[in-house]
């Protein structure tokens, strides 16, 4: 690569940062709670918006095909805690559904995860919540109330299987 490509390159990388900084803080991402049911929740955030956070979110998955979990507020990717999806999101596999599932974990937790099932070969999109790991018990009781199969360890890398 020449050393005009290279600069191009880190030039373009900024400004996308740039830009997705300041989509996530017009709409209010960073650190305050976004509640369904609060005046600021679904009101604030344009739908322009969501397509764009849904098209990074598109884009993040293909780097990461095995899977991943992702903090909406700093478009960091956890390493520790306990994450269970929402019943309400599960089933999304197409890019088209993807702007509902962003829309949904912005307006709860504000975590996003996608996998691959290796029996359908089939990637999924969830809005997450994440709990900490010393707190088993409620993940599996959201996991429970939200009809998942199991939840998932980030810290170990490993799924703990709900039995009902």
């Amino acid at each position: 690569m020449t050393q005009k490509n290279f600069f191009m390159r880190k030039i373009l990388y900024v400004l996308f940062a740039v830009a997705l900084t300041v989509i996530l803080f017009s709409v209010g991402f960073s650190d305050n709670k976004v509640n369904s049911g609060s005046k600021n929740s679904n009101s604030e955030i344009s739908s322009d918006s969501i397509h764009a956070l849904a098209d990074y979110v598109w884009e993040f998955s293909k780097k990461h095909p095995d899977g991943f979990t992702l903090n909406l507020r700093n478009m960091a990717e956890p390493t520790t805690g306990i994450v269970v999806s929402y019943a309400s999101t599960q089933s999304s596999i197409l890019r088209e559904q993807l702007d509902s599932v962003v829309f949904h974990a912005l307006s709860h937790d504000k975590y996003i995860g996608g996998w691959l099932d290796v029996m359908d070969s089939l990637y999924y999109f969830d809005s997450n919540r994440l709990f900490s790991e010393d707190s088993l018990d409620d993940a599996i009781a959201f996991g429970k109330e939200n009809l998942q199969k199991a939840v998932f360890v980030l810290s170990k890398g490993e799924e703990v299987r709900i039995e009902y």
